[in-house]
């Protein structure tokens, strides 16, 4: 099941330098819903297609884009709690699978990280690694850089969706700490995808 996503804001928005000094981690979020628009805003800025030839928001070696977008949606008006497949070239979502129980989304983390059941929705960004790393090893001496550049990648996804937050003035937190397995089954990834980060989201509480 397919879902369009309001058109993202490409104009107006708050600065980069004041989204740089006030980007911190956020890890405590309230139970209200981030709205669809706000969702919409988030996913372009991570993978979203900004100009030709299907360029999009975050660089990527060789022009593979081997990042996927899977979204764990707890509270987002106008969306049914379940897993979400963001789909760059249509900025739409589709819909992979039912809502996961809160004990299941904190278990994902390794320790204890209650922000990931708390949070509106987890962005879990994920990638075809061994895609990447073979493209690669066809130019030597590079074979062996090609996880490496997935990793970059993933690192700056995870930033523009941070700064992103930032502007909109909700939370965000990057969460490294995790068990694969769990976020595999979670996130139901074929075998061809890894998860390399999760990003938590939420309504932060008012200072």
């Amino acid at each position: 099941m397919a879902f369009d996503l309001p058109a993202p804001e490409q104009h107006d928005s708050k600065s980069l330098v004041g989204s740089i000094a006030a980007r911190r981690s956020v890890r405590e979020y309230t139970n209200a819903p981030l709205s669809i628009d706000f969702l919409s805003q988030l996913l372009w800025s991570a993978q979203g297609v900004t100009g030709p030839n299907e360029k999009r928001a975050t660089p990527s070696a060789g022009g593979l884009y081997p990042l996927h977008l899977k979204i764990l949606v707890q509270r987002v008006s106008a969306l049914e709690p379940g897993i979400y497949e963001y789909q760059a070239e249509s900025h739409s979502l589709n819909l992979m699978g039912d809502r996961i129980p809160e004990g299941a989304v904190q278990a994902l983390g390794i320790g204890d990280q209650p922000w990931l059941k708390e949070a509106a929705l987890v962005i879990g960004v994920t990638a075809k690694l061994d895609d990447a790393v073979r493209h690669f090893e066809s130019q030597p001496p590079q074979g062996e850089r090609g996880a490496r550049y997935v990793y970059m990648e993933t690192g700056a996804v995870a930033q523009n969706v941070h700064l992103q937050s930032t502007a909109l003035g909700v939370g965000c937190v990057l969460v490294a700490g995790f068990d694969d397995t769990r976020v595999k089954e979670a996130l139901r990834l074929p075998p061809d995808l890894e998860p390399t980060a999760l990003l938590c989201i939420g309504q932060r509480h008012a200072p």
